[in-house]
């Protein structure tokens, strides 16, 4: 497949490209406030009288309180701008952080006209869900229908108070409500809420798990919330049908219970956010997960076909690590991805992805789409590569055949050390043989520590089997590159067995090899050193080098 070499070139060229967020793909219904029962108003009348609202209209908002002398403001950055905000702030005194949302502040008239607002919407509202085909017609549609009722009511507020208004009637109809901001914040990973009066918390990138400012105070509020959030997923919960796990529009998993039947502190929600914008092996290289001469390495490696186990504990970052090495794929081979919750993200056009589908309470077990159902199917399909999000059970083996059959593999599985992933690969309920296992080229572990107070995700090892011993049946491996913690350097231990069956399958010799590997390490320093980290971008240089090496090696070499 030849590169788009216009497109090439706008990547050398452009800045670093600003952050989109991919709106969902189906809207909940507009529900503002039910009425029982009130006379229908017309739009375009004006009232002949319109009363002064009880509280001062032009009372003040609250103004914003300086920081306490205990509170340092580690971080602060827009969310959704002007009107959202996330500040990360530290409590000195306890060495707690936690994750505030900073949002308008609704005066009591604010509240007042917001909620004459929401009682005129319901009344003129005329536009099924089924009719906006998209988040922006929604927002389109709404937004007018708002600055129409100001005027046509006679609302006597001014343009900053009408833009707030505007922002709320959008995040508590379009959006996720309380949670909305949250939504946005691309540095968060998952968010959950425990129960009632209890604070969201958040997992971020950067502080890892962390409290927020945001939570529900009745459990009225937040069974509320729960029941729209099954409704956002096309499903339903109730006392009788307490557990949901779903997808919400926007490709975000969610596992839901309603109540204080199943939960005691009430509702409870946990939400696995879909990464729009992922991870790429630039970030890892910035980040020191991965050093730059390790990411040419597995470039090259997943360049020649070879089938690749990442191990790691949890949160320790192994999916972003086997979705940052699957984007090294060549673009013209079948992938299929498969996975519990949807967090593979790659620019491959010949790319199926597929996601389990659960059920609870009622549903019998035929409704149930798992990953060895998934996976079976997908070996109907002739893919080249398959990736499955995670292995733990019958689907385990399944891959292995499929990798010593001929197909390329990729998955991740939840141990510590390349020894403990043979283990648990040979291990009940996976029960995989030694031969199976051996089919693996590259064995990565993956691993959340600590360096100087902090966390970090280092890609401690990187190991290939080299086979079987045939005496004792034990799994040789050779490792290539190890985390020297001592150094806080990535070691290359002198010898890689498939740099050298890639030189006798390319017909190179070793020298010319290690050649290859020093080039695409200067094009791996050169992006990071530029700041190309978005993954359409990143894939986009991958796959002109891989139609004209020597063009992208002179871009890289003019900026040394």
């Amino acid at each position: 497949m030849k590169a788009d070499k216009e497109g090439f070139k706008k990547v050398f060229s452009r800045k670093k490209p600003a952050e989109t967020l991919q709106q969902p793909a189906t809207i909940p219904p507009i529900i503002v406030e039910e009425k029982k029962s009130k006379p229908r108003l017309s739009l375009r009348k004006k009232p002949k009288t319109e009363a002064p609202s009880p509280v001062a209209a032009a009372e003040e908002a609250e103004p914003q309180s300086a920081e306490p002398s205990n509170i340092k403001v580690l971080e602060s950055y827009p969310l959704i701008e002007p009107f959202a905000y996330a500040k990360l702030v530290k409590d000195l005194d306890r060495g707690t952080i936690q994750y505030i949302v900073e949002e308008p502040t609704l005066t009591s008239s604010d509240k007042v006209h917001l909620k004459r607002l929401k009682d005129i919407l319901n009344q003129v509202i005329t536009m099924k869900p089924a009719d906006l085909k998209s988040k922006e017609t929604a927002t389109r549609y709404l937004v007018a229908k708002s600055k129409e009722i100001f005027e046509d009511y006679d609302f006597k507020i001014d343009k900053a108070t009408q833009d707030k208004l505007l922002y709320c009637i959008v995040r508590d109809n379009l959006g996720f409500g309380k949670i909305d901001a949250l939504m946005h914040d691309q540095l968060i990973e998952d968010l959950s809420c425990d129960g009632v009066n209890v604070p969201l918390f958040v997992w971020h990138r950067k502080s890892e798990s962390i409290p927020t400012n945001v939570k529900f105070e009745t459990a009225e509020e937040l069974d509320s919330f729960a029941l729209r959030l099954a409704y956002m997923c096309g499903a339903h919960v109730s006392i009788a049908q307490p557990l949901l796990d779903a997808s919400l529009p926007d490709g975000s998993r969610i596992n839901l219970t309603f109540g204080s039947e199943v939960t005691r502190k009430g509702s409870t929600f946990t939400i696995r956010k879909f990464k729009i914008d992922p991870f790429t092996v630039t970030d890892l290289v910035t980040f020191n997960t991965i050093s730059a001469e390790m990411a040419a390495f597995f470039w090259y490696a997943v360049e020649n076909r070879v089938s690749i186990l990442v191990a790691g504990g949890i949160a320790a970052g192994k999916t972003t690590l086997l979705n940052c090495l699957s984007m090294f794929i060549k673009p013209d081979l079948k992938v299929v991805s498969i996975e519990d919750t949807p967090e593979i993200n790659l620019p491959h056009e010949n790319w199926i992805p597929a996601t389990t589908r659960s059920h609870f309470g009622v549903a019998t077990d035929s409704a149930d789409v798992t990953l060895f159902d998934l996976l079976k199917a997908s070996l109907r399909q002739r893919p080249d590569y398959i990736i499955v999000g995670e292995i733990r059970g019958a689907e385990a083996y399944t891959l292995f055949q499929a990798v010593s059959t001929g197909h390329l593999g990729m998955s991740t599985v939840h141990a510590e050390s390349v020894e403990s992933a043979v283990y648990r690969l040979e291990s009940a309920p996976m029960n995989i043989p030694r031969t199976l296992i051996a089919g693996i080229d590259l064995i990565l572990v993956q691993k959340r520590i600590e360096i100087k107070g902090k966390p970090a995700r280092k890609t401690v090892a990187a190991s290939e089997i080299v086979g079987l011993d045939p005496r004792s049946g034990e799994i040789l491996t050779n490792e290539v590159y190890r985390w020297n913690s001592g150094s806080e350097t990535f070691d290359y231990t002198g010898r890689s067995y498939i740099l050298e069956k890639i030189a006798e399958k390319t017909g190179l010799s070793i020298e010319q090899a290690e050649q290859e590997l020093k080039n695409r390490t200067k094009i791996i320093k050169w992006m990071t050193k530029k700041g190309i980290r978005n993954y359409k971008d990143v894939s986009n240089i991958i796959r002109s080098y891989l139609e004209n090496p020597a063009r992208v090696l002179s871009e890289a070499s003019k900026d040394e």
